[in-house]
């Protein structure tokens, strides 16, 4: 009752903002992202006779909430195929703590946790490998987990309940194949605090209604192959996202000085005729989208900058190694 495996964290492009359902994670509206395969998060979960649970991620052991967090993931796996056993988990990120931290690392970790575990209590004996309820679970661990365990393209159905709120594969790379840039920007400020604090904005209801109209516009965008038109909704998405997060009861801003002079030089290389498009999740780190063979290009003037960048394609689902 052994299993490892690898997934991919994501860019979230239509960004989901808030939690109806904070225990099962539901969102308030739809999201979209796409996996990056540059990064991932392996993970090896064993059920067996051991005296206690334990998790440990990047050579250290979890305890309190993350331990909480990956045990909603690995509870509900006991549950489903009614074991006893006590579990031991080791996770490693293929960055370090501090350089993965806002990078959707967290989308990984719950992705590849929930796939391992569930190869290791033989779920897959009575549900076949079935990634949809896969995201299910994943999704106790982190709601963005939910769509790195599909891949590729994947949206995350709202939902209401356990049951409805799942995320599947909706385009692959042959549909939009992008160049992504990552600039890494650190941050000690918590998603989950952000995601507390958003409903608070008086421009939450907005977001909502925003978000709903915009999330068919970019599917259909994204299955059409039309880079500028997905590349554009993304922009405005996080300009709104970020809008929002320093809109709330305590106005955080999650921007660094890093991330402006980023989002400054994207726009000028698009006033040159350079196609580039920034996004940004909650943190202070920014995507630069473009055109696979643009890259060198982009790449160029962001590390003249003298910032650190990882230049990467998109990602595949969790898959057992």
């Amino acid at each position: 009752m052994k299993a490892t495996a690898i997934a991919h964290p994501m860019q979230a492009l239509l960004k989901y903002h808030g939690l109806i359902d904070k225990e099962l994670r539901i969102p308030f509206h739809d999201s979209i992202s796409v996996n990056v395969d540059a990064l991932h998060t392996k993970t090896t979960v064993e059920f067996g006779d051991f005296e206690q649970d334990t998790v440990i991620m990047n050579g250290k052991e979890m305890r309190r909430t993350p331990l909480q967090r990956c045990l909603t993931v690995i509870n509900r796996v006991r549950e489903l195929a009614d074991i006893t056993e006590r579990c031991r988990v080791s996770s490693e990120n293929s960055l370090s703590y501090s350089e993965a931290k806002g990078l959707g690392f967290s989308s990984a970790g719950g992705a590849a946790l929930a796939g391992a575990a569930f190869r290791a209590a033989n779920l897959d004996e009575r549900y076949g490998w079935d990634l949809k309820v896969i995201s299910r679970i994943a999704r106790r661990f982190a709601g963005s987990a939910s769509r790195s365990v599909a891949g590729e393209y994947a949206r995350w159905y709202a939902g209401k309940d356990d049951e409805s709120s799942y995320a599947e594969k909706i385009a692959t790379k042959s549909d939009l194949d992008m160049g992504i840039l990552i600039v890494p920007v650190p941050s000690d400020i918590r998603t989950e605090d952000v995601h507390s604090d958003v409903t608070t904005s008086p421009f939450f209801e907005a977001r909502i209604k925003s978000a709903n109209t915009r999330i068919g516009e970019m599917e259909a965008a994204i299955k059409a192959g039309y880079l500028e038109k997905v590349a554009h909704l993304v922009e405005t998405d996080s300009l709104e996202l970020h809008g929002l997060t320093m809109t709330g009861k305590h106005g955080l801003v999650t921007y660094k000085p890093e991330s402006i002079q980023v989002i400054t030089e994207v726009r000028k290389m698009r006033q040159e005729g350079i196609p580039a498009y920034f996004s940004m999740q909650t943190g202070p780190s920014v995507f630069i989208n473009t055109y696979p063979e643009r890259i060198p290009e982009v790449q160029e003037r962001i590390s003249s900058l003298g910032l650190k960048t990882i230049h990467t394609g998109i990602g595949g689902g969790v898959k057992i190694v």
